[in-house]
């Protein structure tokens, strides 16, 4: 009985997802929109953006929280879809995504939708009394998720479940971000050299280097 309404569930899903791509406008400007939105919450983007910027600012809490959060999401994510292992849409060719690893051939849940969503989250979080800055964040995160369905990438409940992925990465490093923080921020931040961590010895060392 479970497994037959779980395929009932399925298939109203994909006839509902298949319909709202249907309704999206083909022409080469609106592809162009659901391309964009695509690239912008990319994950490989993401990262390089924010580790290089924790590079060059090393210690800055929200970049630290950021990084933390979004590594959090891919390994959920990846688990699930690895887990799950549904394909994708059948009625739009998946062959011109960038860089996609194998897990990531797989549609539950969407990793653009939870990665879109926990960043509203957490932006909302950090900036809650910037309306202007929480609402545009807010809007550019419903778009992306939205774009995984009209561009074909994911079903509706995909992107559902994407939602939830974020609320749980968010809650969870609400909870207990000062352990998982401790975890995963050495991997990437080992090399960061903070000068205000360095030794006297160290300061002297460098002012000799800069003397000579």
């Amino acid at each position: 009985m479970m497994s037959g309404l779980v395929d009932k569930c399925k298939e109203v899903d994909y006839k509902f997802s298949y319909e709202l791509f249907k309704r999206y406008p083909r022409g080469q400007k609106y592809q162009r929109i659901l391309s964009s939105l695509e690239w912008s919450c990319h994950g490989i983007p993401w990262f390089a953006v924010v580790i290089a910027l924790l590079y060059l600012y090393p210690g800055n809490k929200v970049l630290s929280k950021l990084l933390v959060g979004l590594v959090m999401d891919v390994i959920v994510v990846a688990l699930i879809k690895a887990t799950v292992r549904r394909r994708r849409p059948v009625y739009r060719n998946q062959d011109d995504q960038f860089i996609v690893a194998s897990v990531d051939k797989h549609s539950f849940p969407s990793g653009h939708a939870s990665r879109a969503v926990y960043v509203a989250l957490l932006t909302h979080s950090l900036y809650g009394e910037a309306a202007v800055i929480g609402f545009l964040v807010g809007t550019w995160a419903m778009a992306v998720a939205a774009s995984r369905i009209f561009l074909g990438r994911h079903h509706v409940f995909d992107v559902a479940a994407g939602f939830v992925v974020a609320y749980f990465v968010y809650t969870t490093q609400l909870l207990f971000g000062d352990l998982i923080s401790s975890l995963i921020l050495p991997i990437f931040t080992s090399t960061f050299v903070d000068p205000s961590d360095m030794s006297d010895t160290d300061s002297l060392a460098l002012d000799s280097l800069d003397d000579d």
